[in-house]
């Protein structure tokens, strides 16, 4: 029985960085902050991320353990020649260093557990280190693919070597979905626990917001962290817009991605930029689309972290009950499951004309619109319900207490 676990994972609440620090808000907010540590790199003890500003902080303990030797330094900005064995070196330094920081951190604070996260490349190896050290289990919690989701070589092939080490000695490992459910079965031999990335259904049965108008403009909405895993993806739909037979067609980017970002790779006039959202407001601004697109890339860096990606805001999506156009490759988890529950219009080729028919064929059917909300919200209550999640997610790391509204 765990009375107490360390989470090491950089991007946790209240940072807006990622989808995966919403994941771990909702799973977390309702524990008891005396059943968690946090533990990251980056320092969440001051600005931005007051009380006052982060409204999404939780309650539980927060330890910073920065790397050392120049660590992340090498790993964000790798030099090239011989500089790069240097680098290196820094940042095997940096690992085993903080290795034994969070270690001790582990002790003092009484955790009889470590879970570690996939982001950045050492936290997992970091974490699985220190729960050695420590002597108390290790977990995974893979939010991607760990072993391909790195552009560089070096660091897929780091992540190659030590995932097998890593997985099969876990306590437990979780995943998404499915499809890497069964990636790290096919490549291990183990059997991963799927806890869905949900959201709380509450504020989406409780807003209020009519129907939109599909009359006028549309109202084309993204909400979450761009980059290049949808870049391709939205660069289409930018440029199906003009394709709507005259139809007047916005894309409303609701990201805290910086706009010089966004038009240095191709996503600039005429994007509607919002800047960030806080969490409490998804619900308002996703209900008010006419269309919400789930974006992948079709040329990727990274096509196997596609394959098996299930984004922060499926569920979100899902419970909103407005149209959702996907579009991504034919054999992604998310085009897979879109398809087979008929819960949004799936658009799975590179070809911008392909997405205008599909946003002609959602505008001119109303019929078709009512029947994608209502399997969406069934998805959203069968598969994302908050409740499900923090449930498995107790029974896995073996807590004390189950969350209300869990089943043991």
């Amino acid at each position: 029985m765990t009375r107490r676990f360390a989470f090491v994972c950089d991007t946790i609440p209240p940072s807006t960085r990622s989808g995966q620090s919403a994941i771990i808000y909702r799973l977390l907010s309702e524990l008891d902050p005396s059943t968690y540590c946090l533990i990251s790199e980056e320092d969440y003890s001051g600005a931005p991320y007051s009380d006052r500003e982060a409204p999404t902080r939780l309650t539980g303990v927060y330890r910073h353990v920065p790397q050392r030797f120049g660590a992340r330094a090498a790993r964000e900005h790798p030099p090239s020649g011989l500089r790069r064995w240097v680098a290196r070196l820094r940042q095997v330094m940096g690992m085993l260093w903080r290795a034994g920081a969070i270690a001790g951190i582990v002790r003092r604070e009484g955790c009889d557990a470590v879970l570690a996260a996939t982001e950045p490349l050492t936290d997992l190896p970091t974490g699985y280190l220190a729960s050695r050290l420590a002597r108390v289990p290790f977990y995974a919690y893979l939010f991607d693919d760990y072993s391909t989701k790195w552009a560089g070589a070096t660091a897929r092939l780091f992540a190659r070597v030590v995932e097998p080490l890593l997985l099969r000695s876990a306590a437990g490992v979780i995943v998404p979905n499915e499809f890497l459910a069964e990636e790290l079965e096919r490549r291990h031999g183990l059997e991963a626990a799927v806890i869905r990335n949900a959201c709380d259904l509450a504020p989406y049965e409780t807003e209020e917001s009519d129907v939109p108008d599909y009359e006028g403009e549309l109202r084309i909405v993204y909400t979450g962290v761009v980059y290049d895993a949808h870049f391709g993806a939205l660069r289409n739909v930018l440029a199906m817009t003009p394709l709507l037979g005259g139809r007047s067609a916005l894309l409303h980017l609701y990201t805290p991605t910086p706009v010089e970002f966004l038009v240095e790779h191709g996503l600039g006039d005429p994007v509607v930029y919002h800047g960030p959202a806080p969490l409490h407001a998804m619900p308002r601004i996703q209900r008010a689309a006419h269309i919400l697109v789930l974006p992948l890339a079709f040329d990727s860096p990274y096509p196997q972290v596609i394959r098996t990606s299930a984004p922060a805001k499926m569920g979100e999506y899902l419970a909103s009950r407005r149209p959702i156009l996907v579009h991504a490759p034919a054999d992604s988890f998310v085009s897979m499951y879109f398809r087979r529950h008929q819960c949004g219009l799936v658009v799975d080729e590179d070809d911008p004309n392909e997405l205008a028919r599909a946003v002609e064929q959602v505008v001119g059917d109303e019929q078709l619109r009512e029947r994608l909300a209502a399997n969406a919200w069934e998805r959203a209550r069968a598969d994302f319900d908050l409740s499900q999640a923090r449930a498995a997610f107790s029974r896995l790391l073996e807590l004390d207490a189950i969350p209300e509204g869990g089943d043991r």
